[in-house]
């Protein structure tokens, strides 16, 4: 009788072992797939920023008309400023005291009184689907798109097509509540669906 008892107090010892076994590798898993996970969001965040493959290795300079907040006709060649997007013409913002005004005018005003009858230099990669010349363009040395994205009158387009100086400038503007940050306002891109053009 004392060895049966003797037995199943070992059997008792071993199940108990085995269960902290258990355990320990199943904790072990778990912290494994917890650092594997973090590390991979780590390094996906680290890495989001694909940059663009566009090289802007052409140019053209001319006199300027101004077509609309982010886009420019350049000795007769339709440029869309590269990266960065403009409340629409036709688009309403609302100010520091949640007054509507147009925004979409306020935008093309900055870029005529920036670019306007003036020489503007252009470096572009490729032409959008819509025929323009994807551009960064500047007047007199100053970056037309870098002054939009820092006065408020453009948000960043989109992450892959911004870099840290463009985020600098973006992030300082809305700190600044300039342009469009002073108040709330619709992503140019979302005015766009919510509005197509017929």
């Amino acid at each position: 009788m004392a060895r049966r008892a003797q037995e199943i107090k070992m059997i008792i010892i071993q199940v108990e072992h085995l269960k902290n076994i258990t355990t320990a590798i199943f904790v072990a898993v778990f912290c494994a797939v917890i650092f594997v996970t973090t590390q991979s969001a780590n390094s996906q965040s680290e890495n989001f920023r694909v940059k663009s493959h566009l090289v802007f290795d052409k140019k053209f300079s001319g006199k300027t008309f101004v077509i609309d907040g982010d886009s420019l006709k350049v000795a007769g060649n339709e440029v869309r400023l590269f990266g960065i997007d403009a409340p629409e013409y036709s688009q309403n913002c609302f100010d520091a005291k949640n007054n509507e005004y147009a925004c979409g005018h306020a935008s093309v005003a900055f870029t005529r009184k920036l670019a306007s009858e003036k020489i503007v230099e252009c470096v572009y990669a490729e032409k959008d689907k819509y025929d323009r010349y994807l551009g960064k363009c500047s007047v007199d040395g100053v970056s037309i798109n870098e002054e939009l994205v820092k006065n408020g009158m453009a948000v960043i387009y989109n992450f892959t097509e911004s870099d840290e100086r463009m985020d600098a400038l973006e992030i300082s503007a809305k700190e600044q509540k300039l342009g469009i940050w002073q108040g709330a306002f619709q992503l140019p891109k979302e005015y766009r669906k919510a509005h197509p053009r017929h």
